[in-house]
């Protein structure tokens, strides 16, 4: 009997985009597909506005604009191998950024519609019937963190709340503007000062402080702002000393 899962609706997002630790709903870094509800998808056919919601989800918070633009077919086609030799070597979706490869089912999406265009089949198949989505299960979901008392430091920074919205775009592997890897990227860019309000790493996250606005609220990168837990956790952490 096919396992049934129940849709997560994620408010506030436009895709799939990143409010909260992505971890934690279980977006991306532990595969959207099956998360996202198995059920809406293992009836359709294997088709681009599939893969744009499965495979490509992640890839299409940075990659909406310019050469590398993964937002149609054309361009994916365009770019098929590049994209399959990042994927199957891993450094895409990028790790520095706290994401998990793609599952077996969303690879096997995309592998499958790019040789459905590639040879102009006809009979697609649908997502249920591949031999890696037929049992596809949703993953096991961790606690929420507290930031309140989560220990200052800057792993815990990347780790809850630059990786999931800010390094998707922003890591040596995105190899998009400035890099925020480290604290010495934070200190070589100028982001860091004795405060929180004097630091554009902050200045940048609250709405009306700096003339830019991050995460950006626009197109297909909307990912959700700071929530006041985040904001208040990268104010204290700056404020003790950034380290």
């Amino acid at each position: 009997m096919k396992k049934h899962f129940v849709f997560l609706a994620i408010l506030g997002l436009s895709l799939v985009g990143c409010s909260y630790p992505m971890e934690e709903l279980g977006l991306f870094k532990t595969g959207g597909l099956e998360v996202k509800g198995f059920s809406k998808f293992q009836n359709e056919k294997v088709s681009f506005d599939v893969v744009k919601s499965t495979a490509l989800s992640t890839c299409l918070e940075c990659h909406t604009s310019g050469g590398r633009s993964m937002n149609t077919a054309e361009k994916v086609l365009a770019q098929k191998d590049a994209i399959l030799g990042a994927i199957n070597k891993g450094s895409m979706p990028p790790r520095s950024a706290g994401y998990k490869p793609l599952t077996a089912c969303e690879k096997q999406i995309l592998e499958t519609w790019i040789d459905d265009q590639v040879r102009s089949r006809s009979d697609v198949q649908k997502v249920g019937e591949l031999s890696n989505c037929g049992d596809a299960e949703a993953p096991v979901q961790k606690p929420e963190t507290d930031l309140a008392t989560l220990e200052l430091s800057f792993e815990n920074l990347k780790k809850e709340i630059l990786g999931p919205k800010c390094m998707v775009c922003h890591s040596t592997e995105t190899a998009k503007r400035t890099i925020l890897e480290t604290v010495a990227d934070l200190h070589k860019h100028k982001l860091l000062a004795a405060t929180a309000e004097e630091s554009v790493l902050y200045q940048v996250t609250v709405p009306g402080m700096n003339k830019r606005f991050m995460p950006p609220q626009r197109g297909n990168t909307m990912l959700a702002p700071l929530t006041e837990a985040e904001l208040s956790y990268l104010k204290r952490w700056i404020e003790a000393g950034a380290n």
